[in-house]
């Protein structure tokens, strides 16, 4: 008999439901699996060694011909290229950086600054007001007048922000706290709204209002907005994550609740092997979601209690914690410690009771890369509830085979029975070896009791 595993992490408090926490794996599309679809492990992340200060990496820009494609980033308040400190740049964040191919601008809340390649200096903005988000669109400077509903503008590849060169978000007086340049046209999120000024060919207008495109939704905060593939998300007024339009909410209510009770509210988006990956960061929880299978699932650092990075760019994560930049690793360690990889699984029973003769996970053996020592014959755990998930029983170990050992059968005998609730099982692996699930059953034949 076939037990569902969990393939998204859901968690709901109300109605005592039984979470299905996925962490540090992430669902994939698998043809050759009889189910369709498997859990893969992430890698872990090496720490680069060209730390940005002390930190925290507030914000990472590079792209290709913005000054020669070189990595930036704000981190502890202070603008850096690569690990080299270029000045100190005010504002309590969130940061967002943009650029033409000659300079960037950095906005976080007060100061608009500019760099050119070698000098960090406080861009002039009207009435020496704060902006609170930035973005490069139609070859143009556009910021947000922080606390208000506008939005300025420069000229054409210039700096240059004219006292009179605003607009105003025009359907709700509403505060703007985001701003996406998308599909050659500016995407402004107000407290209450969300409206759409697309390019056009007025020099002395260059944004109007898109009539007719309004949406009656907000945006939850400045941060909490990014573009994703040919599209953008957001996470809303009402706590709800939407990609394009809100009526394609990709969050669940458990998600919602998280969201709606942590202080911590940001979203962005970053690439493991070639998938895009929407990011959602919240207190002491974040939540990734593949932009190729649409499922969630939950990423932990090593020794933390949540996920180390909060931003991305050019292959490169900025710390929550300190001025570290990561990436990728190839192996299994996460910057340096344990990664540990976890799922659950389990069936319902209404009625009578089942006697568990054996449990069998379906994973990839085999395949340590380890011929000698602790980790030849790498462990893989399983405990289980029979109440939801309220208590759980002792942690049990299988083994998942030597090196070349591809025919291992993984399983668990003699698990007792289980009745109304029913049962679910969680797994975890934190060796260092590659794990990839396919299927968990029960009572298979050749099992043994």
């Amino acid at each position: 008999m076939r037990l569902q595993f969990g393939l998204t992490a859901q968690e709901r408090a109300r109605g005592d439901l039984p979470e299905l926490p996925v962490i540090n794996m992430f669902a994939e599309e698998a043809p050759t699996e009889e189910t369709g679809i498997v859990l893969q492990s992430r890698p872990g992340l090496l720490d680069r060694v060209e730390d940005m200060g002390a930190g925290p990496v507030q914000a990472l820009f590079k792209a290709d011909g913005v000054l020669g494609g070189a990595l930036f980033g704000v981190s502890g308040g202070t603008f850096y290229q690569g690990a080299t400190s270029k000045g100190v740049v005010d504002g309590a964040g969130p940061f967002s950086i943009a650029g033409y191919e000659d300079k960037l601008f950095i906005a976080g809340g007060a100061s608009l600054w500019g760099y050119d390649g070698t000098t960090l200096t406080a861009v002039t903005f009207p009435d020496g007001a704060g902006v609170n988000k930035v973005v490069v669109g139609a070859s143009r400077l556009i910021a947000i007048r922080a606390d208000t509903e506008k939005f300025y503008w420069s000229d054409v590849l210039s700096d240059a922000i004219g006292a009179l060169s605003f607009a105003s978000a025009e359907q709700q007086p509403d505060r703007l706290k985001d701003m996406l340049f998308w599909s050659d046209s500016l995407v402004l999120f107000g407290t209450e709204t969300v409206e759409f000024w697309p390019n056009a060919t007025d020099p002395v207008l260059p944004f109007q209002p898109l009539e007719g495109r309004t949406y009656r939704r907000g945006i939850k905060g400045t941060g909490c907005a990014t573009l994703v593939g040919p599209t953008f998300a957001w996470v809303t007024d009402t706590n709800q994550v939407c990609i394009e339009n809100p009526d394609n909410i990709v969050s669940k209510p458990g998600l919602e609740a998280l969201i709606e009770a942590s202080a911590t509210v940001r979203l962005w988006t970053f690439l493991l092997e070639g998938t895009e990956f929407l990011a959602l960061t919240l207190d002491g929880r974040t939540f990734v979601r593949s932009m190729r299978s649409g499922l969630w699932s939950e990423f932990v650092s090593a020794e933390a209690d949540n996920w180390v990075p909060q931003c991305f760019a050019g292959g490169v994560f900025g710390s929550s914690i300190d001025g570290t930049t990561m990436q990728w690793g190839t192996g299994w360690e996460d910057l340096g410690g344990t990664l540990e990889r976890r799922f659950r699984a389990g069936a319902p029973l209404n009625a009578g009771g089942a006697i568990l003769s054996n449990v069998v996970l379906r994973n990839n053996v085999g395949a340590t890369t380890f011929e000698t020592g602790t980790y030849a014959n790498p462990i893989v755990e399983m405990r289980s509830s029979r109440d939801a998930g309220r208590t759980w029983g002792a942690w049990r170990q299988a083994r998942l085979g030597e090196q070349g050992n591809y025919r291992k059968r993984v399983q668990w005998k003699a698990c007792g029975m289980a009745s109304q609730p029913g049962v679910l099982l969680e797994f975890r692996v934190s060796d260092p070896v590659g794990w990839r699930v396919s299927d968990v059953l029960v009572n298979e034949p050749a099992g043994g009791i």
